[in-house]
């Protein structure tokens, strides 16, 4: 993992380094790849394109905010957190769909959950999948998948631009993507990706990605189980 910190202060760019190592040893994770830089310009000539990013607003030269919407060119998938003291340019961050934003000074707990989340998101969005069709095998990016659904014996993996017809059995999907904090089993015949819901109802998920829709069995009995995920999704991933 690429972690990209960028910030004209030292003070800040070695906490925020510190931060991170003890987030990834404390956990057991492998340790990430650091670059620092103290501007923009050089974050951006550096070419790296980073899995998460902290950004100072206020720099010389670029601001944090256009480093990071640049950033999510390289890597649509790049997690940007913007830190500043200057609560000001909270809106025009939004504007940008940065991961969050974080204050001066920081606030090592608070990190750490905005860091598991992300880490938690980047897994379910860069996760691949060999999904098995009587062709052979697709690698298929979880991220991509509305739903898995189940009729008359027969198995298949919607996304928004294509549709496989899998030779494997759904319990072996639902092993894999349940694992991940997007989807969520909503009948026996289903299994649906929260980032594409659209709207539901007390028996039914609309699913949505572009001008595809899928309607998805929810049964009375995990209506309740639903909007608690679907809660959780929505405050830890939107």
């Amino acid at each position: 993992m690429k972690i990209v910190i960028c910030d004209d202060d030292p003070v800040v760019l070695s906490v925020l380094n510190q931060c991170a190592l003890e987030f990834f040893s404390n956990r057991g994770l492998n340790r990430p790849e650091l670059f620092q830089f103290s501007c923009g310009e050089d974050a951006l000539e550096s070419g790296i394109s980073a899995d998460i990013a902290f950004l100072d607003v206020e720099m010389p030269g670029r601001s944090g905010i256009h480093v990071g919407a640049e950033l999510m060119k390289r890597n649509p998938y790049v997690k940007v957190f913007i830190v500043t003291s200057f609560p000001d340019y909270l809106d025009e961050a939004m504007e940008f769909h940065v991961y969050r934003y974080l204050s001066k000074p920081i606030d090592k707990n608070r990190l750490f959950r905005n860091l598991q989340a992300a880490i938690k998101q980047l897994e379910t969005e860069t996760k691949r999948i060999n999904v098995l069709t009587e062709e052979g095998g697709t690698l298929v990016q979880a991220d991509s998948i509305l739903c898995v659904e189940r009729v008359s014996g027969k198995v298949f993996v919607i996304q928004g631009n294509q549709t496989l017809d899998t030779t494997m059995k759904f319990e072996e999907l639902a092993e894999i993507l349940l694992q991940l904090p997007s989807f969520f089993q909503s009948h026996r015949s289903f299994i649906v990706n929260l980032k594409y819901v659209s709207e539901y109802r007390r028996d039914c998920i609309l699913l949505k990605a572009g001008e595809k829709t899928v309607n998805a069995y929810l049964t009375k009995r995990k209506l309740k189980e639903f909007r608690h995920s679907y809660s959780l999704y929505l405050e830890c991933f939107r």
